[in-house]
């Protein structure tokens, strides 16, 4: 009797014992499932962008996006401009980040190997555009194209040396930078007989940045050709920041891409400016069209610029030529926001219509907009 009993006490417990494992491993099965299955950004996660000052020897663009702990630097200026990015990132505490390029041409990938190289950082991947056209011609341009290419193989040997990921990223690509979505939108793509330097700079990467209720669009250098070519392809391209194409360029930032995108902010990165001025000739049209509708800020007139964003609330704070406030306006995080707080970069005064004047004295008085201070 007692060794019956002890029989079904042994088969009921092995009987729930391989219930639980089969729980078990289909808990495990369903984890790791949903850790290859990219997930929409929580809303209410932070996003900064940063867009670094470059200083006065040189030119490019460059920006450190910093989401859920983790950083990724956005193209790196040219090497004219080494000790001001490099010193910013030490004074800064950015001691840890992977880096992205938009396209190969030096001001953009200038000092990616200093950094590498560098004691002071720790580099975690190197995300690159696919190179497949950085292929020379018989013409004025191969000799520079060549050393562009090599220049490109060199950042990979050396992130390779030193056991840094190289990811090589082409239109509908993504991955995440802690909690905000990286999204190729488009490129590298365009092909054209003539390698010139627009060659490159049309083969860019269109990339989104979703976090905090946001969007933000970088496109590198595209020119208006691969900019038709975007909208013609029905891509969405809306986004709540931007950063203006090709540096403000009259070559790109057509009527069309500016009125798809329809921004709240926006900036450029021009050598053209200076602590001193704003709206250099070179980009000031395209600069001025994009004032009308955005609150625009340059990186030369207004230094490091930070937009922070949280749950669609954008923060914007510079280091000069700024009125004393810090801009807020909210999002639903599908491009074209709704302003409701308007402070603007003091060169754009001249263009700030009664509307949006009145719409900034009506903010001032909710408490919701209390202007915040960070590092």
């Amino acid at each position: 009797m007692k060794k019956a009993r002890c029989r079904v006490l042994l088969s009921a417990a092995l009987a729930a014992l391989t219930v639980l494992c089969a729980a078990f491993a289909a808990s495990a099965s369903v984890r790791a499932a949903a850790s290859t299955v990219l997930q929409t950004p929580d809303p209410a996660e932070e996003l900064r962008v940063t867009v670094i000052d470059y200083g006065d020897t040189g030119w490019g663009d460059g920006a450190m996006i910093e989401s859920g702990g983790e950083c990724l630097l956005m193209d790196t200026y040219m090497p004219q401009c080494d000790e001001a990015l490099m010193g910013y990132l030490r004074d800064h505490g950015y001691k840890k980040f992977a880096i992205y390029l938009s396209h190969y041409h030096a001001d953009h990938f200038g000092n990616v190997r200093r950094i590498m190289w560098s004691d002071d950082f720790e580099v975690t991947h190197l995300y690159l555009p696919e190179d497949w056209y950085m292929t020379a011609t018989d013409n004025d341009y191969a000799e520079d194209l060549n050393w562009l290419a090599y220049m490109g193989e060199e950042m990979r040997d050396a992130a390779l040396e030193m056991d840094i990921p190289v990811t090589y990223l082409k239109g509908g690509d993504s991955f995440y930078v802690g909690d905000a979505l990286v999204e190729v939108l488009y490129g590298p793509s365009y092909e054209h007989p003539d390698h010139d330097p627009s060659y490159i700079n049309n083969n860019s990467l269109v990339t989104r940045v979703t976090g905090g209720g946001i969007r933000f669009l970088t496109c590198g250098d595209i020119e208006s050709e691969v900019e038709s070519a975007v909208l013609e392809a029905g891509i969405d391209v809306s986004a709540d920041l931007f950063k203006l194409n090709h540096h403000g360029g009259e070559s790109s930032n057509t009527d069309a891409f500016l009125a798809a995108v329809d921004p709240s902010f926006a900036y450029a990165d021009y050598n053209g400016d200076s602590p001193e001025t704003f709206g250099a000739d070179w980009s000031s049209s395209a600069v001025t069209r994009m004032m009308r509708t955005a609150n625009v800020h340059s990186v030369r007139y207004n230094g490091s610029i930070t937009y922070r964003a949280r749950d669609g609330v954008i923060t914007v704070r510079a280091e000069r030529n700024v009125k004393p406030l810090v801009q807020v306006y909210r999002s639903g995080g599908r491009g074209g926001a709704v302003m409701t707080y308007q402070m603007y970069n003091s060169a754009q005064e001249p263009l700030v219509t009664d509307k949006m004047k009145r719409a900034a004295a009506a903010a001032a008085s909710d408490s919701i907009f209390v202007p915040r201070v960070y590092r």
